[in-house]
């Protein structure tokens, strides 16, 4: 869906963390880019694509420390509060 050239603007401001953030500019400057740019490129490619222009999903490495995670919360933990507590172990 081409856009109108020009025709009106809308502001749009996100929270974002901030190493990411530099980290992201450095690499647009090295293109020769600013965020506007890259974020305006960003949104015409969902247009032309009719969604996310890459694949949101956890590579394998991501599903297991996911899985790990989820399996270390369900582990008993010992309340340790006391000095009794403490001392047994």
């Amino acid at each position: 869906m081409p856009t109108k050239p020009n025709t009106h603007k809308k502001k749009v401001q996100l929270n974002i963390d901030s190493d990411l953030a530099d980290e992201t500019q450095a690499i647009l400057d090295s293109l020769g880019l600013n965020q506007t740019v890259a974020i305006t490129a960003f949104f015409k490619k969902i247009v032309a694509d009719g969604g996310i222009p890459f694949d949101l999903k956890l590579n394998a490495d991501q599903q297991n420390r996911l899985k790990l995670q989820q399996t270390m919360l369900k582990l008993p933990v010992e309340d340790l509060t006391s000095k009794g507590e403490l001392s047994r172990h």
